[in-house]
Formats: C-alpha cells, structure tokens, sequence
C-alpha cells in the first residue's frame, strides 16, 4: 500500500505533530487596564494576550502567520497558539477556561452548542474554494486499492481527525449522493501526522487530509477520491472560531480585536498566497517545493450562516442530533 513518502512528513511524524514557531505560551489573563486606542484606531482590548487552540495544518499555519506578520499585535493583541487535533478537543478548553478561543470545525461547534455548552462562534476560519481541483482537502487511498469513487467506501474503514465532525458529514453526504449506503461506513480517530502511516499499515482502507499533508500525500503511492468540502457545499465554511459566552461578556473589545486581526491575515494571504507559501516551510517542516503547490483554504472572518443551516440539516440526518438545533444563539453578533 502506501509507500515511500517524504522524509518531511517523516519528521514530522518524529516530532508528533506540526512543529509551529510561538505555540503555546500564557493561558492569556493579562489585562491591559487601559481604554487606549490600537495600532489601527480600535478600542484597546481589555485582556491583552489570550492563547487560541487550532487545528494542526493549514488552520493553525494561518493563525502563526497572522501573528508572525504583526496583525494582531497591530490590535493591541498578543496571540499564542496552541496546536490541537480539532475542534472536538478543543472546544472543552474553552469551556474551562484554559485557553480563551479555538479553532473548531463547523460541526463541532453545533454538538456543542445543542448539548448546552456556552460557546458563540465570533468568526469563521477556513472556507472550501469554489472548486474541487482547488478543495483543501481530499479522501485518499493507497494507490493499489480497489476503491475508485466515495461510493467504494461502503463497509470500510476512514480516518479522520477527530469523531463526530465535519469530516463524518461530509463523507456520508458524499457517499448517499453517490447511491451508496453511508450508514456502512465506519471512522478510526486520529491525527493527520498519523493518517498516511496508518494507510501503509493497512489500519484504515482511506484517509481525509487537509493541506499540507494533502500535497505529502501525493508524494507517495496514494490517489485522491475526492474533495470532499467543495464537493459537499462549494465555499463551504468548514472552520470556525468559537469561545465562552462569559468570556464575551468581560471581554468584547479582546474579541473585537481578535476579529480584525483574523481579517487582516486572511486579506493579507488572499492579496499575496505566494508569500503565505514560503513562510509555510518554516512552520510545518513542509518541503519548499511542495510549499510552492498547496492549496490553500479561503479565509473571510464573517460567519456563513448558510453552511451552518445546511450542516445542521445533514447532522439531524446522520444522528449527530436529534433534531435541527436553533442556530441563532451560537453566532455572536455585537
């Protein structure tokens, strides 16, 4: 099955993830105890530093960039970033406090908002392309397998990053639009490092990666299947940014500034990709060259209402709910 790939995802398999420059850092409690003006004439915000847990790949790569190039610091903001396997994971430590935002895909953020926990999405994160060949992400298998269409995937055996997300949504869309049984489909959790060496091991029959271990993957003996967002919704708002209703509260100004800084980093890479992609090596340990290829994601800060209507319908569908949940209350509006 799957062999021979990079020696750069080897590293980073090494290293257990994506090795991003700043991670971690302060659970972010500083308080700037000022109503000053920020770099941009904004209201200074009223906790200066916050950490923000986000989903290794092209999610966090965005948010280590914005920081990086100035944007939020620009808002009178310091972000420390905190790699996590998805939203999933992360959304409890919102909850608890331990980190102040996360980055969660769409779905995620749904459960947890029908479950009762006190989360508001503030923005989006990443969006599919309008495309399928400009997708982000894609359904791989190893290269001798007898699986050609999503349709194949009846009785076996997908990873995903995280349980219960995005990825099992999409992938059964897929599937009953394709005439197949999705209810046939079964999912092995794990980080994206881990997916390509579980393929090669014969531990799971297909994997869905993001960037930029899609362009990895390509490097070995695997072929793609699909893209799944673009070909689920076009533009389909798969990330979110999500944190506490009490934060909120104490804080409007911080969340106000974590705004704009996610909009100016998603202008600055929709203004100039070439520059996002050579600061890509430096962050994932991916090769140069590659770099050059990866797709990347649309970034727009404003919330998608209408991905999120149409998540909520295929989540009561495939017993993720129980019913359509009322979305209203989980996108903040100032």
């Amino acid at each position: 099955m799957a062999k021979n790939f990079p020696i750069t995802l080897v590293t980073i398999l090494a290293a257990g993830g994506i090795a991003l420059t700043g991670c971690g850092g302060s659970n972010g409690t500083e308080s700037t105890g000022q109503n000053g003006q920020t770099a941009d004439g904004g209201v200074e915000p009223e906790t200066s530093e916050i950490t923000v847990a986000d989903t290794a790949g092209m999610p966090s790569t965005f948010l280590e960039y914005g920081v990086e190039e100035g944007f939020f610091e620009d808002q009178g903001l310091t972000v420390n970033v905190d790699v996590s396997i998805g939203g999933a994971a992360a959304v409890p430590a919102v909850v608890s406090g331990s980190v102040q935002m996360a980055g969660s895909n769409s779905v995620s953020a749904i459960i947890a908002h029908d479950k009762g926990l006190p989360i508001q999405i503030v923005a989006a994160g990443t969006r599919a392309a309008d495309q399928p060949e400009e997708d982000f992400a894609r359904i791989v298998v190893p290269a001798d397998s007898q699986i050609e269409t999503v349709a194949d995937l009846e009785n076996k055996t997908v990873a995903v990053n995280t349980l219960e997300n995005i990825n099992d949504v999409t992938i059964k869309t897929l599937m009953d639009d394709a005439g197949a049984d999705s209810s046939t489909v079964e999912f092995a959790e794990m980080g994206f490092p881990d997916m390509l060496p579980a393929l090669d091991n014969n531990q799971v029959d297909a994997a869905l990666l993001i960037e930029p271990f899609v362009s990895m993957a390509e490097q070995g003996d695997t072929v793609a299947i699909a893209s799944p967002y673009v070909e689920t919704m076009p533009e389909l708002m798969v990330g979110t940014y999500l944190t506490s209703a009490e934060f909120i509260e104490n804080n409007p100004e911080t969340v106000a500034a974590f705004q704009r800084g996610l909009e100016a980093t998603g202008a600055a890479i929709q203004e100039d990709p070439t520059a996002f992609r050579a600061a890509l090596p430096e962050k994932s340990n991916i090769d140069p060259e590659l770099a050059e290829g990866v797709r990347l994601p649309v970034w727009r800060a404003e919330v998608d209402r209408e991905s999120l209507d149409f998540l909520n319908e295929k989540m009561a569908e495939y017993g993720l709910l129980e019913e359509p949940t009322d979305i209203e209350p989980l996108v903040y509006d100032e």
